[in-house]
């Protein structure tokens, strides 16, 4: 193996580790978006039972503190569930920078091995040529010697 070749299986080495760098944190991102999507299924859940339970307390006589805690209340599930949201954005947003991070590392690995293959193609070649050129010589030899044998 050549130097050349030394030097570019470590690069390959190299950006398979980048590659399985990335695909975890892939992996942690996709986790992330997962408890975000659940935090906001949650959060979305308590907001409309706050909803709920204020439309039921309309029904009925209540005086003003109650009517203010049921509309604080909502407005705190509100609040939360706008909090959870972005965090979800912020997760996906993270999620599709790893994904693009991903395909960043793939990409690179494969033009590294492209370009291994292509050295690895070339020397066969240059190897087939060499061994075509000594067959002809050595044909040529023969071929010469048979003629001046008569």
């Amino acid at each position: 193996m050549t130097n050349k070749q030394k030097r570019i299986q470590k690069v390959i080495v190299h950006r398979e580790k980048e590659l399985d760098q990335r695909v975890v944190e892939l992996g942690k991102a996709r986790v992330e978006t997962e408890r975000a999507e659940s935090a906001v299924e949650s959060e979305r859940q308590k907001l409309d039972k706050a909803a709920a339970e204020r439309d039921a307390m309309s029904e009925r006589s209540m005086s003003a503190r109650e009517w203010r805690e049921a509309n604080e209340w909502l407005h705190s599930r509100s609040l939360s569930h706008q909090v959870v949201t972005r965090e979800l954005d912020q997760a996906t947003v993270k999620l599709e920078q790893s994904q693009a991070n991903v395909l960043t590392a793939r990409r690179a690995l494969k033009g590294v091995e492209l370009v291994d293959e292509r050295m690895k193609t070339e020397e066969r070649k240059a190897e087939e040529r060499a061994d075509q050129k000594l067959s002809d010589a050595f044909a040529q030899n023969i071929v010469t010697r048979g003629k001046a044998k008569p």
